[in-house]
């Protein structure tokens, strides 16, 4: 599915650009049996500035969907106008939303300026400056106050994307696993959940970006661009940083080329993490109770982190399919290994 000629003159007209356009590129393409879509492309203005545009239904409630986009970039333009570099986004009548009929399907459209390719691996260099720049965006809108009115994908204390303690327990149903080992794991992730979730309510919570991966960066002039804030939400900014943190340095591309799979890469991944910290606690300090909690945060996730339990070829699902206990037994003393870990201070600037 192409964005046609007919609707990208529409949507440029809508915004108020000159409908002469040229070079037009696509970068996502989705559309399901519900009728529900997403076309993310890029065009080029005859002026020779870059536009990526945005159409839009995910949802069978549209009302809500619009609702919650306009919120995101209500948030985004406020993070631009702070000094974030950030892709600025444009107004129609009525909001940043648009309207356009798409294929006979109601849609939303927006439109923002383009920020440049992504990145496409990761350093301790680029992690430093990353948490740097989620410090600053961390700043701003806990200091302003600025809620969106939704959750996002990393919930430390409760649902978020890169939790699979689920499926582990299931795979641990095999009695040719330690099961010893596996009751100590359960009994150790529970304590420090329980321990999470009853601070969870005092711990500071604010606006977040909630996906500041390499995929939704890019780097001009030495300074790193932050864009796509379709994650973004309400959170504990502690657990934003933990999580988000933790994906960037563990499943993000290295810079020397290795695969993510590689359980043998972890050493360098880990200081990936540690720089990640390092650049976030130059620009924020975390009071004494957010360090605690992103202690038991990492601590918790670091062990169980869903790609240590499934999808790798040295995954803790993989090896069990294969009846290699001895290598499974392994990560799952590493696991338990991980979760005793003792408090470095690592969170303590």
């Amino acid at each position: 599915m192409k964005a046609n000629i007919q609707s990208i003159r529409e949507i440029l007209s809508l915004y108020g650009f000159d409908s002469d356009f040229s070079n037009e590129a696509a970068y996502l393409d989705r559309k399901d049996d519900n009728g529900h879509i997403k076309l993310i492309f890029s065009v080029t203005l005859a002026d020779g500035r870059k536009l990526v545009i945005k159409i839009l239904r995910e949802t069978d409630d549209l009302s809500a969907e619009r609702h919650k986009i306009e919120s995101q970039s209500r948030f985004s333009e406020f993070m631009r106008v702070s000094g974030i570099s950030t892709p600025r986004r444009y107004k129609t009548d009525g909001g940043y939303c648009g309207d356009l009929i798409y294929e006979g399907i109601p849609c939303i459209v927006t439109v923002e300026d383009h920020c440049g390719e992504e990145l496409k691996e990761i350093s301790e260099a680029t992690a430093y400056s990353i948490g740097g720049l989620m410090a600053r965006m961390h700043t701003v809108s806990l200091a302003n106050g600025l809620k969106i009115g939704c959750g996002t994908l990393f919930s430390a204390a409760y649902e978020n994307d890169v939790d699979a303690y689920e499926r582990f327990c299931e795979i641990c149903r095999d009695e040719r696993l330690d099961q010893g080992v596996i009751s100590e794991i359960k009994r150790m992730r529970d304590e420090k959940l329980k321990s999470i979730r009853d601070v969870w309510d005092d711990l500071p919570k604010a606006a977040v970006q909630g996906d500041i991966s390499i995929n939704n960066l890019s780097v001009t002039d030495d300074e790193i661009t932050i864009f796509d804030y379709n994650n973004a939400g309400d959170e504990a900014l502690v657990s934003d940083m933990v999580l988000e943190g933790l994906l960037t340095a563990y499943e993000m591309e290295l810079h020397e080329g290795a695969p993510p799979s590689c359980r043998s890469e972890m050493e360098l991944r880990r200081p990936i993490f540690s720089a990640f910290v390092k650049g976030y606690l130059s620009v924020r300090r975390l009071s004494e109770r957010e360090a605690d909690t992103a202690r038991k945060i990492y601590t918790l996730y670091n062990a169980l982190w869903f790609t240590k339990i499934l999808y790798n070829d040295d995954s803790l699902e993989r090896l069990a399919e294969r009846g290699s206990y001895a290598e499974a037994n392994a990560v799952l003393s590493e696991i338990l290994r991980d979760l005793s870990e003792e408090n470095n201070g690592m969170f303590v600037s």
